[in-house]
């Protein structure tokens, strides 16, 4: 019996060892973080299920605060055989910016440390995407509004690699950028004015379809699935319908139609396309 005893008490200790030395173990959707949220100053926010919110009646206006941590990943980042947590986040203070910012913490002493921050920005510019280890690399993406891009609707994808370099996140190599949704020419089968396809858009993604018009022309596009979302890229004249539009077309040339999938799950869209 003390044999038994005394076996159950290692494993426990063991166990606890194990508990305080796994970074995984760590519930970061149930964690007190200092985050800049847009300022210069840090605040101290406790999100329940990735989430803190507040919103406080002032005087003249409502304070309002939205916190939320979208992606926990882990690697080794400064090359001791162990995890560290990489965490992302976004933060609104009430206006149309999110600002997003991330934090790689550590176990040191069995209690998650933060080691570093991973630098964001404001939707289309800069706000993080991902942040993943690659053979001991951290690889951070985030939004790039392009030439002609507003805060709202990134053009491109920056990719940017960095190496733990004594405790500090230092650039390895350039940064390099893709465009941020797939793009594919449309073309009709000969004596035809129209084309129909059948595609999958991703959760949170999207693509794109160029189609070569000529000016007074009228573009129809439809989408057989109302969880998709279509757009016209190009200034045009417009006529909204239940996911539907026409467009008159002002000059020749190509248009951008850009099928997007707000929903967390993949889904089908039977995309017709008609120029007349």
């Amino acid at each position: 019996m003390k044999y038994l005893q005394l076996g159950f008490l290692l494993t426990m200790i063991s166990m606890s060892i194990f508990a305080q030395s796994d970074i995984r173990k760590v519930d970061f959707k149930n964690f007190t973080y200092l985050p800049h949220c847009a300022g210069e100053e840090t605040q101290k926010l406790t999100v329940k299920n990735g989430e803190y919110s507040m919103k406080k009646q002032m005087q003249e206006y409502v304070d309002r605060l939205y916190f939320n941590i979208f992606a926990v990943t882990y690697g080794d980042i400064d090359g001791d055989k162990t995890d560290e947590a990489i965490i992302l986040s976004t933060c609104n203070t009430g206006g149309t910016g999110n600002f997003s910012e991330g934090f790689i913490y550590k176990l040191r002493g069995g209690k998650p440390q933060l080691i570093e921050r991973i630098g964001g920005g404001d939707r289309a510019y800069g706000g993080l995407r991902t942040a993943n280890v690659v053979n001991g690399l951290l690889v951070v993406e985030r939004n790039d509004p392009g030439e002609d891009g507003a805060n709202c609707c990134p053009e491109l994808i920056e990719t940017q690699k960095y190496k733990m370099t004594n405790g500090k996140l230092v650039e390895f190599g350039d940064a390099t950028k893709r465009p941020i949704y797939q793009t594919e020419r449309v073309s009709f089968d000969r004596g035809t004015s129209g084309k129909t396809m059948t595609i999958s858009v991703a959760a949170g993604d999207g693509k794109r379809f160029l189609v070569g018009a000529k000016a007074g022309q009228h573009l129809t596009v439809s989408a057989g699935n109302t969880k998709a979302q279509i757009h016209l890229l190009e200034d045009a004249r417009v006529t909204e319908g239940v996911n539907n539009w026409v467009a008159v077309l002002p000059k020749n040339g190509d248009y951008t139609i850009e099928v997007v999938n707000p929903t967390d799950e993949a889904v089908t869209v039977v995309l017709i396309i008609k120029i007349q």
